[in-house]
């Protein structure tokens, strides 16, 4: 049996795709991250001031149940953080729909990442000016790069980008994921998978050639790359592997080579 809401869909982003007027209106936000948090209080600071220096205006965040002092940390960013408590388990596809349903009509971008991932253009060049050579396309994968414990076995003092500077070859095999930036409006707010995401056109990869699914080969990542600082020290990647995953409620398991 078809899926009639779906089908409208399709058939109303068939005509955005078409619709070069739509694609050149002025949107009320131009690139935002959206992103569901646990625990990351310490961090969330940096991760933010990161991302409004690569051009990211608006921050959709989704507080997943946390008990560290999450709102101190957020505090001095309430002009560009909405925020909402989401505290269903797991909670991450849900709040990804949410915010996609939410932000249909007034955001042309939306970078879905978590908070130890950075999203940035390698050539030096604003995430929006790069993403305006992305005329047509519903979304575009970003490859990442992974950063492992850098041989801290505890947090140390300052921040990420600093304590973990090398990342691991750029060969690596899970260098294959990419995250995805979206066009909210040719979205479907099925969401499956933190890596992709449902579309009414081809999914494309920075080098404008159509992908499909988690992995796009060769992973490269000239004009847009994700640091993920998958680990960071090893005593966080323990606990980690202790607590259970937002997307699907399981423990990570099979992952211990990442440190």
């Amino acid at each position: 049996m078809s899926n009639r809401p779906e089908e409208r869909l399709i058939r109303m982003a068939e005509r955005l795709v078409r619709s070069t007027a739509y694609l050149r209106r002025s949107w009320p936000v131009t690139l935002a991250v959206g992103a569901i948090f646990r625990d990351e209080a310490r961090y969330l600071p940096e991760w933010i001031e990161f991302h409004r220096k690569q051009g990211v205006e608006r921050f959709y965040l989704y507080e997943n149940n946390s008990d560290d002092d999450w709102e101190a940390a957020l505090a001095p960013f309430g002009d560009v953080v909405e925020l909402r408590r989401w505290p269903e388990h797991p909670g991450q596809y849900s709040a990804y729909a949410d915010c996609l349903d939410r932000h249909r009509a007034d955001t042309r971008w939306i970078a879905f990442l978590d908070i130890d991932e950075f999203l940035f253009s390698p050539t030096g060049g604003s995430l929006p000016d790069v993403l305006s050579g992305f005329k047509r396309v519903p979304g575009v994968a970003v490859n990442w790069r992974i950063y492992r414990t850098n041989g801290h076995e505890v947090p140390p003092e300052g921040s990420v980008i600093e304590n973990y500077p090398i990342p691991e070859p750029d060969n690596d095999p899970v260098n294959r994921l990419v995250k995805s930036i979206v066009f909210p409006a040719m979205t479907s707010s099925r969401v499956e998978s933190p890596h992709s995401f449902r579309h009414y056109a081809p999914l494309v990869g920075e080098d404008l050639r159509p992908i499909r699914g988690p992995f796009r080969d060769p992973p490269t990542a000239d004009l847009l790359r994700v640091n993920h600082y998958l680990t960071r020290s090893r005593r966080e990647w323990e606990a980690k592997l202790r607590r259970e995953r937002a997307s699907d409620g399981e423990i990570i398991t099979g992952a211990g080579r990442y440190a």
